[in-house]
Parts: C-alpha cells; sequence; structure tokens
C-alpha cells in the first residue's frame, strides 16, 4: 500500500495569504503546505489496482496534477468543512453525467459518454454526506445542458466496522468516530491482508485528522489495530491548545497510546516551521524517556506499506 500526503495544512494552507511571518517566507519546500489530504493506492501510483482518496479540498485540483492521479474508486470525508470538500466537483473528471440528454444522439453525447455504474462512492458520516447534499445540491438534480456534473453515490459509513469493512478494492476500510470540537468526524483504518476480527495479521494505516478528542470506543478500537499499523497520521495543529484539535502534545498522546510503527502529525498551521516542529517533537520525546516515532509530515510524503 503506497500513502501519499496530498496535503498537510490548516484550513489557510502554507504561505497564509497576506501573512509574513518566518515560517510563510520559508523557502523550505516542506513549509509549503496545501490543504489536509491523502491519496492510497495499492503500491502501483501509475497504474493503481485501487486508488482511494481521502478528502477533497479547494487545493485538489492542483494537487491530483502534481502527483498524477489518473483514476479513482472512493472517496473518503472526514467532515463537510470547506478546507476538506470544496474541491468535490473536480472529481467530474474521474465520474460524470454527460453534458447532454443519454436521450440525445448527437455526436457530443457520443465523445463524452456518461460515466457507467453508481457514480463514484463517496463515504462519511450522516452529518458530512447531508453537507453533500447541501452544498453540492446541482449534483443530485436534473442535468441541464452543458458541461456535465460529477456523479456520484454517497454511502453513509456507520454501518461499516471491524466485523463489516468497507471493502474497495484490494483495501478494507474501518470508520474510526472522532469528536471536531462538537462535530462527529470520521477518522479511518485501511488495511492490507485483513480477513476479519482474529483471522490473522494484516498491516495498515490509521487516519484522524481534524480531532480534540476520541471516544472510548474508537480509541480501543485503534489500540486493538496498534500492533498492525505501521503508520498513524493525527492531527496535530500547533503547540497552542485549540478548542477543536489536537495540540502536538495531545497528539502525541494518543499516539503513544495507539502504539503504531511511525506516527505523523498533520493539519499543522504557521506557528511553527517543519524543522522547529521536528525539533519539538525530538525534546518532548526525550523527556518523556520514550524509543518512539513521531515528526511532521509534508506534502508529497509517501509512506510505503
Amino acid at each position: 500500500m503506497r500513502c501519499e500526503f496530498l496535503g498537510t495544512g490548516t484550513s489557510h494552507g502554507i504561505p497564509v495569504i497576506g501573512c509574513n511571518c518566518q515560517c510563510c517566507r520559508s523557502v523550505d519546500s516542506r513549509d509549503k503546505r496545501f490543504r489536509t489530504s491523502m491519496w492510497i493506492t495499492d503500491g502501483d501510483s501509475h497504474a493503481p489496482a485501487t486508488s482511494i482518496l481521502i478528502d477533497i479540498g479547494p487545493d485538489f485540483r492542483s494537487q491530483a496534477l502534481k502527483s498524477s492521479i489518473n483514476r479513482l474508486d472512493a472517496l473518503l470525508v472526514t467532515h463537510g468543512h470547506a478546507d476538506h470538500l470544496n474541491g468535490l466537483d473536480d472529481i467530474r473528471i474521474f465520474s460524470h453525467t454527460g453534458s447532454k440528454s443519454p436521450s440525445d444522439s448527437s455526436e457530443q453525447v457520443k465523445v463524452y459518454p456518461e460515466t457507467e455504474g453508481e457514480g463514484l462512492p463517496v463515504y462519511g458520516n450522516d452529518k458530512t454526506l447531508q453537507d453533500v447534499c447541501q452544498r453540492f445540491s446541482y449534483i443530485f438534480q436534473p442535468m441541464l445542458e452543458g458541461g456535465g456534473k460529477p456523479k456520484v453515490k454517497t454511502v453513509a459509513c456507520s454501518c461499516f466496522n471491524e466485523d463489516r469493512p468497507i471493502v474497495i478494492g484490494t483495501i478494507s476500510v474501518i470508520p474510526v468516530p472522532l469528536l471536531h470540537g462538537r462535530l462527529e468526524t470520521t477518522g479511518w483504518l485501511l488495511l492490507q491482508g485483513y480477513k476479519g476480527v482474529g483471522e490473522g495479521p494484516c498491516r495498515g494505516i490509521a487516519y484522524l485528522t481534524d480531532c480534540n478528542k476520541i471516544p472510548p470506543e474508537s480509541l480501543e478500537l485503534l489500540r486493538r489495530f496498534g500492533l498492525y499499523l505501521d503508520h498513524l497520521v493525527i492531527d496535530g495543529l500547533r503547540q497552542r491548545p485549540h478548542s477543536t484539535h489536537f495540540s502536538y502534545d495531545q497528539a502525541l498522546d494518543v499516539a503513544l497510546e495507539v502504539g503504531a510503527r511511525q506516527s505523523w502529525l498533520t493539519h499543522l498551521c504557521h506557528d511553527m516551521s517543519h524543522r522547529e516542529i521536528q525539533d519539538y517533537l525530538v525534546e518532548r520525546l526525550s523527556q518523556l524517556g520514550r524509543d518512539f516515532q513521531c515528526q511532521p509530515a509534508y506534502d508529497g510524503l509517501v509512506l510505503e506499506i
């Protein structure tokens, strides 16, 4: 499994518009951050058998071009905030309705036929899917001539769990309920070789962004799979506390409890540069006396599982 960070920044991205701080003026490429997103494939980024996107913010077009994304099998959405959803229209290159009625016999319909099937599956919790339907209502209305539009199939993730995972190609996905302030969001466990509870080892990654609390049931789920996780990706906005995001220290506490082989902070703001965050985490782990790997992620970083 190949996991690429398409974006690791907070809702403003970095550099922040109009900001002249040291981080926003940095020449280190790791301090240039698109809005948070990840692309997961079965290991071949050029011709993947399975291609999954987590979150689709306003930078998606640039991210897709930069990483040469040429197909998608599913979209996993953590929640409906603009920086995680507002690029949805750009999936129509992968899954689209026709720009005219299918009954039209013109050459245009033949050249640009509608995507077969029900459309690209979009998974999320009930509130997230409600946001999709409200913000992109035109997707679900009768087609008018001109332009085409995305063709999607919304799928509520609440009925899926470790006994009944979402299966997308070669990858099994288990939703992980989280809290982002008072908003219920969804983290995702993505596993290869998963045959079911107690059915032998598997390997995978946990992706937990935009959260400041993990419910006890979700934390217990993550602990059970911690032994099999090569990577844990977790929201770590900044050193200072925030009302809806984990701080570096809070994220580190969760990472230590889950016990993945390697942990990464994402959804980072411009309070500190990449190098400063690295140094901070090294110092904190030294103070804790723990032999544990936790680093800030950066755009373009690829994790192999």
